[in-house]
C-alpha cells in the first residue's frame, strides 16, 4: 500500500471530523508506518504528541478508519526516537494550541459554511432563514427550529450559522452545542457541586445553536435545566436556534411546555434531497476534496445508491475516491459497482404484490386488512389510492387485475385512483417525493 498517497486521503477525510487547527497542529505531524489485519500503526513526532493525541483524538481516529476506509484494526500511537518536552514547543505551536482552546469554546467546525451548503429545493426554506439569522436579524426568527431527518444538513447549517456571525460580530458570544453534550456537562457539574458555574454558562451567552433537540425527551432533569436557560436567553432577547429530527407536534414524548416554546418562532423542514440535488451535492464535494468525477458518474450514483442521507452519500464518494486510488483506477460505472455494491440499488430485484403492499402498509402504519377494505376514511383512501399508483407503474398490472387485489373493485374505480394521484403529482412535490421513495425502497 502506498502509505503517503493512504496518508493524504486520511488528512483530507479528517477535517470533516476535527477543525482545521486540530487537523493542522496536530493530525498532519503524524506518519502511517504499518497497516495489518491487527493494528494501524501511526508515528508522533515526540511523546507530548503522542500523549496528546491518545487522550484527546484517538476514539474520533479510530471512527474514522472504521467508517471511511473500512478499517477496523486497532489504532496505536508510538513515539518517533525524539524527546521533547512542553516547555520547548515553538512559539506559532503554542499559538496553534491557544486557537484550539478558543475554537472549543464555540464547539464550531469551521469546514462548515454556508459557502459549501448545497441548497434547492427541499432545503431552501431553511437555508435562507439561516442565512437571515447569520447576517444578524435576530429578532425575526426567533427562536429558529430546524427539523428533518439525520444526514440532511441540520448541523451544517447551525455551524454554518456560528461561523458567519463570528466572521462579522467578533464580539457576541456564540456557542453550538448537542443536547447529549449539554447533558453530559450538566450531570459532570451536578456531580461536582457547579451548577451555578454551568447557569452561567449557558445563559450569558448571545447565540445558543442547540443540535438534536430530541434527545431531551425522557430527561426531566436536563428538560427542566434546558426549560430555563431557554426562557433566560429568550427574555433577554438572545437567538435560539434549534435543530430536530421532528417538528415540535410529533415529538409526542417530550414536556408540552419545551415543545410549545420550539412553536414560538419559526419552523422550517428539510426534505431529503431531490436526484438533482444529490448530484449537485457529489459534485460539490468532489469539487473540494479534489475528487474527479464528471456529471454522469454524479447523477449515476445520485439514482442508484439506497441512501437519502447526505452524510453517508458523501461518505460513499469518499470510500470511491480511496478505492480508485487504491486500485489506480478512474472512476467509471464498473468501479463504481466493484466498490459500492452492497450500497446499490438492485434494479433486477423481483418485486412482488405483496412486496408493494407490504412497503405501503408499513410507511402510512396501517393494516393490510384495512388497505384492501371497503373503508373510505381520508387516511386510509390516502393510502390506498397511492398503493394502486404504484403496483400499476412497477408492476404493469392490468385494472382488473389491481380491482381483484383490493376485493373486486371495478377497473373504473381503480382507474379513477391512478388519475387522482397523476393529477395530484403535477402540483404536489412532496408526494412525488413520497412516491419515488416508495418504489425505491422496493429495490433496497
Amino acid at each position: 500500500m502506498n502509505y503517503e498517497k493512504f496518508f493524504n486521503e486520511f488528512i483530507e477525510e479528517s477535517k470533516n471530523f476535527f477543525t482545521e487547527q486540530v487537523v493542522e497542529t496536530w493530525l498532519q505531524k503524524l506518519k502511517v508506518k504499518n497497516i495489518d489485519g491487527e493494528n494501524v500503526v501511526l508515528e508522533a513526532p515526540n511523546k507530548f504528541y503522542k500523549l496528546w493525541i491518545e487522550q484527546n483524538y484517538l476514539e474520533t481516529l479510530k471512527k474514522i478508519f472504521t467508517e471511511k476506509f473500512s478499517i477496523t484494526s486497532n489504532v496505536i500511537i508510538k513515539n518517533a526516537n525524539i524527546t521533547l518536552k512542553r516547555d520547548n514547543l515553538k512559539s506559532d505551536d503554542s499559538d496553534k494550541i491557544a486557537n484550539i482552546v478558543v475554537k472549543k469554546e464555540t464547539n464550531l467546525n469551521k469546514q462548515y459554511s454556508f459557502d459549501n451548503f448545497v441548497a434547492g429545493s427541499s432545503n431552501q426554506f431553511a437555508y435562507t432563514a439561516c442565512l437571515s439569522v447569520a447576517n444578524g436579524n435576530f429578532h425575526t426568527y426567533n427562536p429558529l427550529y430546524i427539523y428533518g431527518g439525520v444526514g440532511l444538513g441540520k448541523t451544517h447549517l447551525l455551524h454554518a450559522i456560528g461561523n458567519k456571525l463570528l466572521e462579522t460580530k467578533y464580539k457576541l458570544k456564540v456557542l453550538y452545542i448537542p443536547s447529549e453534550q449539554f447533558t453530559n456537562e450538566m450531570i459532570t457539574s451536578i456531580r461536582k457541586n457547579k451548577m451555578e458555574e454551568f447557569r452561567e454558562k449557558y445563559r450569558t451567552i448571545d447565540i445558543l445553536l442547540f443540535d438534536d433537540a430530541q434527545f431531551l425527551a425522557g430527561k426531566e432533569r436536563t428538560t427542566e435545566e434546558f426549560f430555563y436557560t431557554f426562557n433566560t436567553l429568550y427574555d433577554l432577547q438572545k437567538q435560539i436556534v434549534i435543530s430536530c429530527d421532528k417538528s415540535p407536534s410529533e415529538l409526542s414524548h417530550m414536556e408540552k411546555r419545551i415543545t410549545s416554546r420550539f412553536s414560538w418562532g419559526l419552523i422550517v423542514d428539510i426534505q431529503p434531497p431531490s436526484v438533482e440535488e444529490k448530484s449537485a451535492i457529489l459534485l460539490k464535494i468532489a469539487e473540494l476534496k479534489n475528487i474527479k468525477i464528471d456529471s454522469n458518474i454524479a447523477v449515476y450514483l445520485a439514482e442508484n445508491l439506497k441512501t437519502e442521507n447526505n452524510r453517508e452519500l458523501i461518505g460513499a464518494l469518499i470510500r470511491l475516491s480511496a478505492y480508485s486510488n487504491f486500485k489506480n483506477k478512474q472512476i467509471d460505472k464498473d468501479l463504481i459497482c466493484e466498490c459500492l455494491k452492497k450500497y446499490l440499488i438492485e434494479k433486477n430485484k423481483i418485486i412482488t404484490i405483496d412486496d408493494v403492499l407490504k412497503e405501503v402498509t408499513t410507511y402510512f402504519n396501517i393494516k393490510l386488512h384495512d388497505l384492501k377494505s371497503r373503508k373510505r376514511t381520508s387516511s386510509i383512501s390516502y393510502s390506498r389510492n397511492i398503493a394502486i399508483y404504484i403496483l400499476r407503474k412497477t408492476l404493469n398490472l392490468s385494472l382488473q387485475e389491481i380491482g381483484d387485489i383490493f376485493g373486486g373493485r371495478d377497473h373504473a374505480t381503480i382507474l379513477y385512483s391512478i388519475n387522482k394521484i397523476e393529477n395530484i403529482l403535477k402540483k404536489d412535490k412532496e408526494l412525488k417525493y413520497l412516491i419515488d421513495t416508495l418504489i425505491k425502497n422496493l429495490y433496497k
